[in-house]
């Protein structure tokens, strides 16, 4: 199995590292274990050398005249490395590239996949500098496990909780053994909602952030795939690569769909498309004082997953059904049906904390004769969910 190195930063969440280790070892994983000074305040190195059975990681330098180069046999030993919890502290340190700690010089000598799992006051996460720190590391390829809601250690509710440990793990093993099972194929992904314009300031739209295209996006890069992403009024960042096309209207998504489909091995439509649209968007800025009450004409826009669904040349097709409610779920494998579809994944927008705008979600993977509902989790590791879906799907096609 896989050698992990894992960085602890300072921080209460600091004690959950420990089960997250022996998550990790239960599983066959190799664990060893560098702790930042902060971190040392809260939970003391004997107990991560007790139950690793290793030595921890915890200075640059070695004893007395000797130079120190343990953060490259470090480096050199891991197959991943994984920082939880992540400081607010440590991300900047990350992402500025600062090597003045054993975990920061680690950092930049290892060469693998990262993971940081973010655990901080919901004020510092929320606050623009962290945004950007997070946003950096993304667009360099490390991967980030999204930090939970709650009660956290100062008494405040709100995000910022480190992700169960399971969760963690689960982020981690899904690198590990997952890496490559796309590599040489492309994979289409749609993303965001589309905004069907009344006049040249108003319009239709949704409440789609596209969060979970972008995880299902990212998850397939990973796993070795070209990606390129269909983006439906997205503002996230981008990874450099990752191919994105800009299609804001359900007609522009339809027609960028149709230009990129037959060259895609998967398809994942995990954008919010509009279903209705005004018949004809007014030319100039609609006067509320002039017209007093407004009528819309709607009419309806393109079914495009069933469009593409028939023009299909061995393409696994994914789709979504973001429903409202108890009977959302019927009406969900009732669509994957109609549509052609090999697999639908489920969500109840009904439900508080999940769906749109949110990091979590709870979905049920359906496919021709199987369903799979998962438990609330990070989108990022839904997305793992689904391609692990695909995978099989895509290696039984000629």
């Amino acid at each position: 199995m896989a050698e992990i190195l894992l960085g602890v930063s300072g921080g209460i969440a600091a004690y959950k590292s420990i089960d997250t280790m022996r998550i990790l070892q239960r599983r066959g994983h190799g664990v060893t274990v560098v702790m930042t000074k902060a971190a040392q305040r809260f939970v003391g190195p004997a107990t991560f050398a007790a139950l690793s059975g290793r030595p921890v990681g915890l200075d640059l330098f070695g004893p007395g005249d000797r130079p120190g180069y343990d953060h490259l046999e470090l480096a050199r030993g891991a197959d991943l490395l994984l920082v939880a919890p992540a400081s607010a502290n440590t991300i900047a340190r990350m992402a500025a590239g600062l090597g003045d700690g054993l975990l920061g010089s680690v950092h930049l000598a290892f060469d693998g996949p990262v993971v940081i799992a973010p655990a901080m006051n919901t004020r510092m996460y929320l606050h623009a500098a962290t945004a950007h720190n997070l946003a950096v590391l993304r667009a360099r390829g490390v991967t980030i496990v999204d930090p939970g809601s709650g009660l956290l250690a100062d008494g405040e509710v709100g995000v910022g909780r480190l992700a169960e440990p399971t969760t963690i793990a689960d982020a981690v093993e899904a690198l590990l053994v997952d890496a490559g099972t796309l590599a040489g194929r492309r994979v289409l992904v749609s993303a965001g909602g589309t905004q069907e314009p009344i006049d040249p300031v108003r319009y239709v739209g949704n409440r789609s952030s596209g969060r979970m295209g972008w995880s299902v996006a990212e998850a397939a890069r990973r796993r070795g795939a070209e990606v390129t992403v269909l983006s439906a009024n997205v503002d996230l960042p981008r990874h450099p690569d990752v191919r994105y096309v800009d299609a804001p209207t359900a007609a522009a998504l339809h027609e960028a769909a149709l230009s990129e489909f037959a060259a895609c091995d998967v398809l994942v439509m995990a954008a919010a498309v509009a279903d209705f649209r005004p018949g004809e968007a007014r030319a100039g800025k609609i006067d509320k004082g002039a017209e007093g009450r407004l009528a819309l004409d709607l009419e309806p826009t393109a079914d495009i997953v069933a469009d593409l669904a028939a023009r299909r040349g061995g393409q696994v097709i994914v789709g979504f059904a973001a429903e409202h409610g108890a009977a959302g779920l019927a009406r969900a494998r009732d669509k994957r049906r109609r549509k052609h579809l090999d697999l639908i994944v489920h969500n109840d927008v009904s439900v508080d904390g999940i769906g749109f705008g949110s990091t979590e979600n709870e979905i049920t993977i359906i496919g021709d004769d199987w369903e799979e509902t998962l438990p609330r989790m990070s989108k990022d590791a839904c997305a793992e969910r689904i391609l692990a879906a695909v995978v099989p799907l895509l290696a039984a096609r000629p």
